[in-house]
């Protein structure tokens, strides 16, 4: 586990994600009702979701398959909720739909997992990091809780105690309005590169377990969980299909100029639009970036 300081202001964010999907009236389907987003806008081929403060998600009716196991790229993305409350509210949801999903309890937050209709993992997640101490390696990855327990780094998250901070019963609200793309987990065709990626336009080294071909980088904050990376499909696996369905790009804002240009200057090669500076991490994945 690294001992490197980590910035305590929050410099880095992520804009909304795009996916590809096969269906986009399946895919409203899963974000409004089984998630509990907004439609904020849509065409024959392209809809934007999210809160009333911001898009989160933008999905792209253009794959023929859905999403396919076994190559690099998207392993999930998480919305984050601002409050148990709002945790609490987007797990009644999945119950009222009757809605599949794993509960799983990380110490450093309680995450829910589901899947769209394609296939493409979605993580709800409560940030909890004043319960994480540190990452053990001993005999396989485990975690130290604040109170000195040694546990599984995703052990079960007990549901029903979950539920005691229900405010939406019956699920008829929107998901609150604060909650936000908190963090991406990738399939990394090599750990090492795609960390070193990463740490060259601003994120910092949280763990770096080349031994379990994993990593994750945060972004200041004490939740330093932003970025993750491993290669548990396959080393130097490359992209799924670009018919399948899976991430389209993502989009991270940094919250100065300086911050952005200095991870322009480490990337070497870029394209600048009108949005932004569009560049590929050394796995391939799209990533747009900004000042926001």
């Amino acid at each position: 586990m690294t001992t490197e300081p980590i910035d305590q202001e929050k410099y880095a964010y992520f804009g909304a994600i795009h996916l590809n999907n096969t269906c986009l009236e399946k895919s409203t389907i899963f974000w409004t009702k089984i998630v509990g987003m907004r439609l904020i806008s849509s065409t024959d081929t392209v809809a934007e979701f999210g809160t009333e403060k911001q898009t989160l998600v933008v999905v792209h009716q253009n794959a023929k398959t859905g999403y396919i196991k076994g190559y690099s790229g998207l392993y999930h993305f998480a919305i984050h909720a601002p409050s148990l409350n709002a945790f609490a509210n987007m797990t009644q949801r999945l119950l009222v739909n009757n809605y599949p999903f794993s509960p799983v309890d990380h110490t450093m937050s309680k995450s829910i997992y589901l899947e769209d209709p394609d296939g493409i993992t979605v993580e709800f997640t409560l940030e909890t990091p004043e319960r994480f101490v540190r990452v053990v390696t001993d005999n396989g990855l485990k975690i130290e809780d604040c109170d000195g327990a040694i546990k599984s780094a995703s052990g079960y998250l007990d549901i029903k105690n979950v539920l005691k901070d229900v405010t939406d019963t019956n699920a008829s609200l929107s998901i609150a309005e604060n909650s936000y793309l908190g963090h991406l987990h990738l399939y990394a065709s090599n750990v090492e590169q795609s960390n070193a990626f990463y740490k060259s336009i601003g994120f910092n080294t949280f763990n770096y377990l080349p031994q379990f071909l994993y990593s994750d980088l945060g972004a200041g904050g004490p939740y330093k969980h932003r970025i993750a990376l491993n290669s548990w499909h396959g080393i130097n696996k490359p992209l799924a299909p670009t018919d399948s369905a899976g991430m389209r790009h993502f989009h991270i804002q940094f919250n100065s100029k300086e911050r952005l240009s200095n991870a322009l200057k480490n990337i070497g090669f870029y394209e600048e639009k009108e949005n932004g500076y569009w560049c590929k991490d050394t796995t391939g994945n799209i990533l747009l970036l900004n000042n926001g």
